[in-house]
């Protein structure tokens, strides 16, 4: 039995930043490169999903009707919409909707799942260094994410891209920004990146995770 919750790709986390930066030339409208690579990492750690998030057991059942008693030894094909709510750090929410194919094999607990959705912030916040910066849909931000387990582990370097764009405001400013994002996991390694043009900025965070 599976007993924890196994994430679409987790190659989200909240990246910490070394250096001291200076805000000296830049506008209350602008996203600094620590911005960018604080809330990059941010929001793909927000929308990283796992197996319960698309309606999925911890044994990888689907509710297939008559079928059911054959669930338990074959593989079962899927393709279903779903929509998942999350909660932001610093209050709002963001919604993640679409539909998800692949196939589940709940005897040896192996899944593939391909995830096609639209993400859509409303009022969802987060810690910067410049204050609380939220962000709102514009209109969304499309969203493809891909998780492969085998035998009830993590197979193969997970991935999920973030493209589109969203408005944002922080201290009474309100501003756009272009999203252009990959982020992967590669299970072997615990190597976690997030890569990719964020507000105009480029962005490659790595960190090996404990």
């Amino acid at each position: 039995m599976i007993r924890k919750p196994l994430l679409l790709c987790t190659a989200g986390f909240v990246f910490a930043l070394a250096a001291c930066e200076t805000f000296t030339g830049l506008s209350g409208s602008e996203i600094s490169q620590a911005d960018a690579n604080e809330l990059a990492a941010a929001l793909d750690e927000n929308a990283t999903l796992g197996a319960s998030d698309f309606g999925l057991g911890p044994s990888f059942s689907m509710n297939v009707g008559e079928n059911a008693s054959a669930a338990v030894s074959v593989p079962v094909m899927f393709n279903n919409d779903f929509s998942v709510t999350k909660q932001c750090p610093r209050g709002g929410q963001v919604v993640i909707a679409g539909t998800i194919s692949g196939t589940s094999h709940r005897a040896t607990h192996d899944l593939s799942v391909h995830a096609v959705a639209s993400r859509t912030d409303a009022n969802c916040a987060f810690q910067t260094r410049r204050g609380v910066l939220t962000l709102y849909g514009n209109p969304d931000i499309d969203y493809d994410g891909n998780l492969n387990i085998v035998a009830g582990q993590l197979s193969g370097v997970q991935t999920q891209t973030h493209k589109g764009s969203f408005t944002w405001t922080r201290a009474g400013v309100t501003n756009t920004c272009d999203v252009d994002l990959t982020s992967s996991y590669n299970p072997e390694t615990r190597t976690a990146t997030v890569s990719g043009t964020f507000c105009g900025h480029t962005v490659d965070i790595s960190r090996t995770r404990g």
